[in-house]
């Protein structure tokens, strides 16, 4: 019988998240309010807060979807991580880079949504800010990590040059899912590849 229940749970979760997914990409986040969301997924106000006590929460388990598209799992420290970046980054090679990187961009329609209502949640909440500037961090930690593991450059400059390449990513996937001229995909990431290539393998 507790089996049934939590998974009557997770639907009225998920049907909670995909209607506020719809709702905040129309109407964008500041907009939307928790009653409209409530309505459209079939429940009341006070059920919405029984699962979710605030926005914030509800964008946790936003980041939460975007974390099990990229196959984004809890590392040693909770925080998540994607070994296959950090083998990436450490093997340092042109063509494995590329491979990684059409692999991301596969995904983007997929969790892209995702991660613009919360960079939209972002600019007025700051608990989704802060939410949304640990994900980065966890993600530029894995370009850290494969840098320290390969031994390359110099470990003071580890983080910026991860920084920047996640930067770069960003930008690109922002390019290909908001705007209506979007840049030629592939090359856009033939470019983008050859950056990553130069910003975290060339030691010379």
């Amino acid at each position: 019988m507790s089996s049934l229940r939590e998974a009557q749970k997770q639907l009225t979760r998920d049907t909670i998240i995909d209607r506020a997914l719809e709702l905040f990409t129309e109407k964008g986040y500041a907009a939307t309010t928790i009653d409209e969301i409530a309505a459209a997924a079939g429940t009341t106000r006070v059920t919405f807060y029984a699962y979710y006590p605030s926005r914030a929460d509800l964008m946790k388990d936003f980041m939460g979807r975007v974390n099990a598209v990229l196959d984004r799992a809890n590392g040693p420290d909770s925080a998540s991580t994607a070994p296959e970046l950090v083998d990436v980054v450490k093997a340092g090679e042109l063509d494995g880079i590329r491979e990684w990187l059409e692999s991301r961009a596969a995904l983007w329609p997929v969790f892209r949504p995702y991660l613009d209502v919360l960079d939209e949640a972002a600019a007025v909440d700051r608990d989704v800010r802060e939410l949304v500037d640990g994900w980065h961090e966890e993600v530029i930690s894995d370009i850290v990590r494969g840098l320290e593991q390969a031994g390359r450059f110099n470990p003071e400059t580890h983080h910026i040059r991860g920084t920047l390449a996640f930067t770069q990513l960003d930008y690109v996937a922002t390019l290909w899912t908001r705007r209506k001229l979007e840049p030629n995909r592939e090359h856009a990431l033939e470019v983008l590849a050859d950056a990553w290539h130069h910003l975290l393998c060339e030691a010379g």
